[in-house]
């Protein structure tokens, strides 16, 4: 990766929040908050979108959720294998979210972020960076449940993370353009916040609206308004 283009997003602030998750976590709400009515009138008849709706939908706000992710999963002791998701783990999240819905799985089960699902694909996608960027995870699926303040069990993220890994064919690789390009996509998103109001990469208010170019071509059927994860 380009250490010009992505070092101010792996940047920690002084609680050690990297500056990619409150950027990420915006476009995550943003896409949740448009695609909310269209998926509220489509009944969950696929598996994928039975397993990502779950039984419950979390009520923590989504940036909430990873931040307390991100600092739980610090709390686990080095003897079990320490585990320590940084600013790069938010981008990768980001990009295999975006895969996941763009793909030919996620496109026939009709499956969008949505206020429903916005958690657990978070969650996994999470998960996977952890576990693809050097960080892997041991005895913390419960940061998960406790993040979600319980709406999300430990033991469904096994068969999330599988349902995910097939839906993208195990395609977990990321090179440095398609890193940098996410990364400029996020940036511009906080550009665009600030003109509206500002950008809350350093104060912990809701964040901007990234947009983003990519190579993982194909739409969403339910909801098309955020380019990013949709298109």
């Amino acid at each position: 990766m380009s250490a010009a283009v992505a070092t101010p997003l792996l940047r920690e602030d002084d609680q050690g929040i990297p500056r990619s998750l409150p950027l990420l976590a915006a476009l995550v709400d943003s896409e949740a908050r448009r695609c909310a009515a269209a998926a509220a009138s489509q009944p969950a008849e696929s598996d994928l979108v039975r397993a990502f709706r779950g039984g419950a939908a979390p009520k923590v706000p989504i940036r909430i959720f990873m931040e307390r992710i991100h600092l739980l999963t610090r709390l686990v002791p080095e003897k079990r294998g320490m585990v320590r998701i940084d600013g790069t783990c938010f981008v990768l999240a980001g990009i295999y979210l975006t895969r996941f819905i763009r793909s030919a799985a996620g496109r026939e089960a009709g499956i969008v972020v949505e206020p429903t699902t916005a958690h657990r694909l978070v969650a996994v996608a999470v998960l996977l960076a952890a576990k693809f960027g050097g960080h892997p995870p041991r005895r913390w699926a419960g940061a998960f449940q406790d993040s979600s303040e319980g709406a999300i069990r430990a033991g469904e993220m096994a068969v999330l993370e599988g349902h995910f890994l097939r839906a993208i064919d195990f395609r977990l690789s990321v090179d440095s353009a398609g890193f940098d390009s996410f990364c400029k996509v996020l940036e511009q998103g906080c550009r665009v916040q600030s003109s509206e109001g500002g950008c809350a990469s350093k104060k912990r208010h809701p964040t901007p609206r990234p947009e983003r170019r990519t190579s993982d071509a194909a739409s969403a059927p339910a909801c098309r308004s955020l380019p990013v994860l949709s298109n």
